[in-house]
């Protein structure tokens, strides 16, 4: 009786584990702190402050999360078009480019409130 118990117990963690994490997406950070985020993590880079796995990780995470916050919008611009092109990729950006797209991407999300 206590395994069978304990066997469903067990099963319904895991499916309501693999149902919050499928419906992770819907809870998208609101535009303006998905951006905000970002312009940090931009930042981070181009003042190369910190190791380059630790600011790999942290413009990565940024971008996804912007990336995400304009597909749950609906919010179209230059800014989301390149995040969601970056996040969409699958090698690693160099050191280079990662410091070449934080500039950018801070040029992009200074202007974002111009355009919808």
């Amino acid at each position: 009786m206590h395994r069978l118990l304990l066997l469903l117990i067990v099963g319904t963690a895991c499916t309501s584990t693999s149902v919050d994490a499928s419906q992770s997406w819907k809870r998208a950070l609101p535009l303006p702190e998905a951006s905000q985020e970002a312009v940090t993590a931009a930042n981070a880079v181009i003042n190369q402050s910190g190791s380059e796995e630790c600011l790999r990780g942290k413009f990565s995470n940024a971008i996804l999360r912007l990336s995400n916050s304009c597909d749950v919008s609906g919010y179209s611009s230059t800014a989301c078009e390149l995040a969601s092109e970056i996040a969409g990729q699958e090698s690693e950006l160099s050191m280079g480019d990662m410091i070449a797209t934080s500039e950018t991407l801070l040029d992009l999300l200074g202007d974002s409130e111009t355009s919808h």
